[in-house]
């Protein structure tokens, strides 16, 4: 068999299809190399192969123009993928209904977007309440929690705070940051000891309650009020060691005053569309103190749904 020459070599390689990764157009032809590459070549054949084989294959035009226009594509897809990424960031940093948007509100900063005065002596916080314990046949599920509407005042589950500065400066400021920060949303009642307290104060969103216990123990406040039942007061594990856990006297506990729990306000007597210590009662009691705080911390709402799903929450705490 006679020597290819180049100009049959070069039909040869124009007429193979080179594949595109991860695509495929028609099946592969592959060519009989038996007709030009032949063992059975002349001695100076040898530096034709070497040519054949060493020469980069060459794109036909259809396939060039398919990997530029694949090329641009991908390139716009990478463009508009970081872009996307980019606009979840800001909308995520914006967010207000996002956990970690609820700790934008700095302590010492009692500045608020609401009309109402922020001066902490007579300031009224209206909290919402749903999974209240009477009424129970009228409960119905809202997403994975249980809603419940109360019976008496109209049908309310509000009640409000009035705050006393002049009782506990510290801790009242301290009351403002969390509520206009939005700490209260989804917050569990998870201690409700009957003839005694109702407490609250451990975010349902790890992230929020780690930050605010990174800010660090408040001082105590001279006891000036008394814990008489309606008051509202900061839980302490001892001297200088308020965070964010607030209790409710549902009973006369006078002598916490002597403790160092200083009361901070107190539940106002029921109004027009909002209760008062009549509300505080319906709490959800049946858990007693089984809720376990570290693991509120620790795990939020994804534990209390789980093992305490009645438990009573609040839905939103606004000034009015």
């Amino acid at each position: 068999m006679s020597a290819p020459t180049l100009s049959d070599i070069d039909a040869a390689m124009e007429m193979q299809t080179i594949p595109v990764i991860g695509y495929r157009d028609t099946p592969q032809e592959v060519e009989d190399e038996e007709d030009t590459f032949s063992d059975d070549n002349a001695d100076g054949d040898d530096e034709l192969d070497m040519i054949a084989v060493s020469s980069p294959p060459q794109l036909t035009q259809n396939e060039s123009t398919f990997l530029k226009r694949h090329s641009y594509l991908l390139a716009c897809i990478i463009v508009g993928l970081a872009c996307i990424i980019l606009l979840a960031e800001f909308l995520r940093g914006n967010d207000s209904s996002s956990p970690n948007a609820r700790i934008k509100v700095s302590p010492g900063d009692t500045s608020s977007t609401s009309s109402v005065s922020t001066k902490g002596e007579n300031l009224i916080i209206e909290f919402t309440i749903a999974n209240l314990r009477t009424n129970s046949q009228n409960c119905t599920h809202v997403g994975k929690m249980l809603q419940c509407i109360p019976q008496h005042n109209n049908a309310t589950n509000k009640f409000r705070i009035q705050l006393h500065e002049s009782w506990s400066p510290i801790g009242v400021q301290r009351f403002q940051e969390l509520t206009q920060a939005g700490f209260w949303d989804d917050a569990r009642i998870f201690r409700v000891v009957p003839g005694f307290v109702s407490q609250f104060g451990i975010s349902s969103y790890p992230s929020v309650q780690k930050h605010w216990e990174s800010l660090g123990n408040l001082k105590d406040d001279k006891v000036i009020g008394t814990n008489k039942r309606g008051t509202v007061t900061f839980a302490t594990a001892g001297p200088n060691t308020r965070t964010t856990q607030i209790f409710i006297n549902i009973a006369d506990n006078t002598f916490l005053d002597k403790q160092g729990f200083s009361p901070i306000g107190e539940v106002l007597p029921a109004g027009n569309g909002f209760g008062g210590m009549e509300v505080v009662d319906e709490f959800f009691s049946k858990y007693g103190e089984g809720p376990d705080q570290d693991m509120i911390k620790k795990r939020g709402e994804d534990y209390l749904e789980e093992k305490y799903p009645l438990l009573s929450y609040f839905v939103t705490a606004v000034f009015v």
